[in-house]
């Protein structure tokens, strides 16, 4: 009984909280971008003693390609940001892509080659608790991730929760 009190309260508190979303413009409406969870390797480096060192994190999603296509070169996107959340705080991401998957360039989101979503890179727009976003510049064809500089990492491994869509050839 104290299991099923708890996780009520749980829920209740989940339900309570602002979530996050991420929207692309598809035709006249809006399609969500399902968030996706990264899936962690760390490739174990040399061992001097009982010192592991130079190990390598790599973040991957699964598949060649993302389920979210954009429309054209210049995606537009809507960012409601949660509750702690503010609109700079999210990022944009260019992935390295193979056939079976596709995967950061570096382990970390601060390390990787990114762009914030402000005003000096993207036009954006206020709606009531969203953000309309279109980057100035058209994206190069290719694999792209959305994602939160400031989200906690998840396990041991610190996966991450992104928002990924692919830009197609013109």
């Amino acid at each position: 009984m104290k299991h099923i009190t708890s996780f009520f309260l749980i829920s209740l508190f989940v339900l309570s909280v602002k979530a996050q979303k991420v929207e692309i413009a598809v035709g006249e409406g809006w399609a969500e971008i399902p968030v996706q969870q990264t899936q962690s390797e760390l490739k174990p480096g040399w061992k001097i003693v009982d010192y592991q060192m130079k190990g390598k994190l790599t973040h991957y999603l699964s598949g060649g390609h993302a389920s979210q296509l954009a429309e054209g070169t210049r995606p537009v996107f809507r960012v409601t940001p949660g509750e702690k959340e503010v609109l700079v705080d999210y990022v944009l991401i260019r992935l390295k892509t193979s056939k079976y998957y596709r995967k950061m360039f570096r382990p970390l989101l601060i390390e990787c080659n990114y762009t914030r979503l402000e005003p000096s890179a993207f036009d954006i727009k206020s709606e009531s608790d969203s953000f309309i976003c279109q980057p100035r510049q058209p994206l190069a064809a290719g694999e792209y991730i959305l994602a939160n500089l400031t989200q906690s990492p998840i396990g041991d491994l610190q996966d991450l929760l992104v928002y990924p869509f692919s830009v197609a050839k013109e």
